[in-house]
């Protein structure tokens, strides 16, 4: 169980990079730093710590017998989607005003 937490917590750490690292790059090539970029910079970070921390809640709870662990899979994965589902549902106005940038 340890060796599949830790992998799991292993590539969703990768996946936090891999969403970050653009934003990062966007902000350099700015200069100046973007807010809205910013923020949604800051969203990504916050909504990715939330899920990881829930995730290593539940690899943790059979060591510390915190809930029953098939509620609390449940639990972390309604977690996730709501994560997921915050980040694709906020900033609508500045997804539409960067979609009139590109074309």
């Amino acid at each position: 169980m340890a060796l599949i937490g830790c992998l799991h917590v292993s590539v969703s750490v990768c996946l936090c990079y891999a969403f970050l690292r653009p934003l990062w790059h966007a902000d350099r090539q700015l200069g100046v730093g973007d807010p809205a970029l910013r923020a949604q910079t800051r969203r990504v970070l916050i909504a990715t710590f939330v899920a990881v921390f829930s995730t290593l809640v539940c690899y943790l709870n059979p060591a510390i017998g915190f809930a029953q662990p098939l509620v609390l899979f449940a639990v972390d994965s309604i977690i996730n989607d709501l994560c997921l589902s915050i980040l694709a549902l906020t900033d609508a106005e500045g997804d539409a005003s960067a979609a009139r940038d590109v074309s």
